[in-house]
């Protein structure tokens, strides 16, 4: 299991999570899907692998920079595209031209690190 954060209720019963400056990009997806299932998120996300040569890839057909993931909630059909990035973590020109094409498609597009992990939990739970 990943990276568990200490979670607390504040006054209105939304969990808070207080996050490490330190948490991995890896930790903090694990969060953020588990968040998402929580609330009834469909998510994609492409998964490193290694080829015969044993380099790790992430095997695509496309253009590179996708965002790490994709969330569909089924009931409103809102649509979110997330790229993660540890505490000091930078987008990628192609990253940053993906989002731009999200955004021109009006589909809410975001980063999300680490320190964000309250307007994270507010925005999967309020679809």
């Amino acid at each position: 299991m990943g990276y568990q954060p200490p979670i607390r209720q504040d006054m209105v019963g939304i969990p808070l999570v207080k996050t490490d400056p330190n948490m991995t990009e890896n930790e903090l997806k694990e969060i953020v899907i588990s968040v998402a299932r929580r609330y009834g998120w469909l998510i994609h996300h492409d998964l490193p692998a290694q080829n015969t040569r044993g380099r790790w890839l992430t095997n695509i057909q496309g253009d590179a920079g996708f965002p790490d993931l994709l969330m569909v909630h089924p009931v409103s059909g809102k649509i979110v595209a997330v790229e993660l990035k540890s505490e000091r973590g930078k987008l990628s020109p192609l990253q940053k031209r993906w989002l731009m094409a999200f955004d021109a498609g009006e589909v809410f597009n975001s980063v999300w690190k680490p320190s964000d992990m309250e307007y994270i939990l507010y925005t999967l739970s309020n679809f």
